[in-house]
């Protein structure tokens, strides 16, 4: 039944057309295919199709099975489904569901070939490309290359293209992106502006512009980038990156409350991730405020309890800050709500020792470091690494001056 509705389709298309010319025909008919979401249809009448010429015919059969598979095989094989009213394409491949048998179709084989044929043609290098990028992108050195050549690769037909006049704000979007990964910075920015004059609202490019200036240490000129990329997001994970990103690039403007500000934005869109709450800290500290440094301080420790880098950052935020009666606070109160908690008492009281230790304390700093021990001790074997640690950190204490 589905063979034989495939067939009358394509009889009903082909004829629907009678009086076009034959090329604008058959270029009509496998876009309207692709339209309808009718992909394997498409994807069969482009391998049957005589109207087109052999560069656009395999340029479109490329950008089918890219873009519109079901299954792929590392993108040297793909099946395809013509999709039925309700059906979608992406929930399908979330599903694992099956297409049609798949069909060998080695990409980048074919279009060298097709380079050969046709030289002059840089569509053709646009999307050799585009094909070693999305390789890159979808499965990096498992395909058989390193990430390394997949880039240069790409890289290069890009560089190509772009001289004979042949792009898109994505292959100029990647030209930057190579760029930036060697730290040009400079370089990667000024073909990140070329693909915003295409799509100024391109959330990555947006995203990766303001990147660059923040690490080529022009935070002001990122500030409008990284905004433009918070706005243009539409899921939380990315929109989120980007309210922190901006809220960096303000800190390093001097504009401390907007960059608060987006700092809780960032955590009310991907709440207690690690650099996120530790910003929120960063921010509180500048600003001054007491009660709020102690309320992210504390939310930041809770984030995570049993990692020491929580810790650890916040000694020595709070140390740089010369706020340390504060972040004593937020240690006791961590130790109070989490009393039955031996691992987390371990870690912070461990840390609340250092602490201590950097402040002179240093016999309240060596009580603090054994309690941490007796923590560990009801939780850990004696074997366990955390020991040479606390061993090693009281040694340090005792032979200090």
């Amino acid at each position: 039944m589905q063979q034989l509705y495939r067939t009358i389709l394509i009889t009903l298309i082909i004829t629907a057309g009678f009086g076009m010319p034959s090329v604008l025909k058959a270029q009509s008919n496998i876009d309207s295919l692709i339209v309808q979401r009718q992909y394997l249809t498409a994807f069969e009448q482009l391998n049957e199709c005589s109207q087109l010429s052999s560069v656009d015919c395999i340029l479109k059969k490329v950008d089918l099975a890219l873009n519109y598979y079901l299954n792929s095989y590392y993108h040297r094989a793909f099946s395809f489904i013509d999709l039925r009213p309700g059906e979608d394409l992406e929930q399908l491949r979330i599903e694992k569901a099956f297409g049609a048998t798949p069909i060998a179709f080695q990409i980048d084989s074919t279009l060298l070939e097709l380079q050969e044929k046709f030289p002059e043609d840089s569509r053709i290098t646009k999307a050799l490309g585009d094909f070693y990028n999305r390789i890159y992108q979808d499965f990096g050195e498992r395909w058989g290359l390193s990430s390394e050549q997949l880039l240069e690769k790409s890289n290069n037909y890009y560089q190509e293209a772009y001289g004979n006049g042949v792009y898109d704000y994505y292959s100029l979007y990647a030209l930057g992106y190579y760029q930036s990964l060697f730290q040009n910075y400079f370089e990667a920015q000024n073909w990140f502006l070329r693909s915003l004059k295409i799509r100024p609202n391109e959330p990555l490019t947006n995203y990766s512009l303001a990147v660059t200036y923040l690490f080529d240490g022009l935070p002001q000129k990122g500030v409008e980038y990284a905004t433009r990329a918070f706005h243009s997001y539409n899921d939380s994970l990315n929109k989120s990156d980007a309210a922190r990103i901006t809220g960096i690039l303000l800190l390093k403007t001097q504009r401390t409350k907007e960059a608060l500000s987006f700092f809780q934005k960032s955590d009310s869109l991907h709440a207690n991730y690690r650099p996120t709450m530790l910003y929120l800290v960063v921010a509180s500290l500048q600003l001054g405020n007491d009660s709020l440094i102690v309320e992210n301080g504390y939310k930041a420790l809770k984030s995570d309890l049993y990692a020491p880098q929580v810790p650890e950052e916040l000694n020595s935020l709070f140390t740089k800050e010369e706020k340390q009666a504060l972040l004593y606070l937020i240690y006791q109160r961590a130790l109070e709500d989490n009393s039955n908690d031996m691992e987390a008492c371990g870690n912070i009281h461990f840390h609340y020792g250092k602490l201590l230790f950097t402040e002179g304390h240093k016999q309240k700093a060596k009580r603090m470091i054994k309690k941490a021990r007796e923590n560990f001790l009801v939780i850990f074997d004696d074997s366990h690494q955390v020991f040479e640690a606390i061993e090693q950190t009281l040694k340090h204490i005792k032979e200090a001056p």
